[in-house]
């Protein structure tokens, strides 16, 4: 009999729910074509009125305003090199000095043979005198009958071949005294001096590319001078953005070894054309360096504004949706629990926040799990967040 009971029991649970099921599977909603759909659990944040920058952030690097290398005029051996890496120079100050025992002998040959010259021209000086007072004493025996007229030709030409001499004697003089000074102006070269045009009167030696006793060559690098006090960020700039550069735009400039310090600079020069490979253009921008923290070699960050809209409707960025190929944003319904796909036009990208030009919307939007979402489709929302200060 106890079986028998148990088996009733089983009988009569299973007929119970396979009558559930066949109600269920045949109920009026189903027999209509409406189908239960489960509601979608989002997240959403306010639409919102901020100010929002069109902005631009670069990455370059710092170079020196102004770098210049110095190389010796002659070739010669570096005998004694006066200044380091990191070393202050001044305008003027001596840099180095190479071997000038040859150039002093030059300089040396040169004025013994300027002498040697001014000697023969002293000579052909007193030669030229002594053919004209000849000559006019033969003028005037010609004139008394005393003096035939060949002898006086002959006395002509030897005053003739005097004075060329002598004016010989002065070209040699002055070819001399030129040889002089260029043997002066070498040894001057031994002595390499620190010379620059405008600017502050004192900067700093960047690099060092040789030795005392190298043997170097004509304009072989030996230091190289920068200025430190301005630099120059190199950036380049994206297609999008270079219609907006314009000289004398104002930048912030930072780095990655101070990401808390960072100087105002200006836009000085950029390029007329992209570069066809990467479709970008060059700017550079010069910046103040008054502590001496930037360096030149330094990592830039360079931020750039070209424009400022106060007090529109914006929405998260991560709001954007694309539907049937239009761009728009799903609008929460948190009265009904409903998500409604609004077409959007999109003006300015601010980090992230999108302005919304058109059409005026307000409330809430859908800003995680919109991918899911079709227009009208039904929503949860297991937190709806306060609305937030604007920026």
């Amino acid at each position: 009999m106890k079986k028998i009971f148990v088996l009733i029991v089983i009988l009569s649970a299973v007929s119970f729910l396979a009558y559930k099921i066949y109600t269920e599977a045949f109920s009026p909603a189903q027999s209509t074509g409406m189908s239960r759909v489960p509601s979608q659990a989002v997240e959403v944040e306010p639409v919102r009125t901020a100010t929002l920058f069109h902005n631009a952030e670069l990455t370059g690097s710092l170079i020196p305003e102004s770098e210049f290398i110095v190389a010796p005029n002659i070739s010669g051996r570096l005998e004694k090199l006066y200044v380091d890496i990191g070393d202050k120079v001044k305008r003027g100050d001596l840099i180095a000095q190479l071997d000038s025992e040859e150039f002093i002998q030059q300089v040396q040959g040169a004025k013994a043979e300027l002498e040697v010259a001014q000697a023969n021209l002293g000579e052909s000086a007193s030669e030229v005198i002594v053919s004209e007072r000849e000559l006019s004493r033969a003028l005037r025996l010609v004139e008394s009958n005393s003096l035939s007229q060949s002898e006086l030709d002959q006395i002509q030409a030897h005053y003739d071949v005097r004075k060329a001499r002598h004016e010989v004697a002065q070209a040699q003089v002055r070819q001399k005294e030129a040889a002089l000074e260029a043997a002066r102006v070498r040894l001057a070269y031994t002595r390499i001096v620190a010379r620059w045009d405008g600017g502050h009167d004192t900067r700093v030696v960047g690099r060092r590319f040789t030795n005392e006793g190298t043997m170097l060559q004509t304009n072989e690098p030996i230091i190289s001078i920068v200025n430190t006090r301005n630099l120059i960020a190199v950036v380049n700039v994206i297609e999008r953005d270079f219609p907006f550069i314009r000289i004398g735009q104002t930048a912030t400039v930072s780095t990655d070894a101070y990401p808390d310090v960072a100087y105002e600079g200006k836009i000085i020069r950029f390029a007329p054309v992209l570069e066809e490979t990467s479709r970008q253009g060059r700017v550079e921008v010069l910046i103040a360096n008054p502590d001496g923290l930037f360096a030149p070699g330094m990592f830039a960050r360079v931020r750039l504004e070209f424009s400022r809209r106060d007090n529109v409707v914006s929405a998260p960025r991560v709001a954007l949706a694309r539907r049937n190929g239009l761009q728009g944003v799903f609008l929460a319904d948190v009265e009904n629990m409903q998500a409604n796909f609004v077409p959007v036009t999109v003006g300015l990208i601010d980090g992230n926040l999108a302005e919304i030009t058109e059409p005026e919307i307000r409330g809430y939007v859908v800003t995680l799990g919109h991918h899911l979402l079709e227009d009208g489709m039904k929503i949860v929302i297991p937190e709806l967040r306060g609305p937030e200060e604007q920026r």
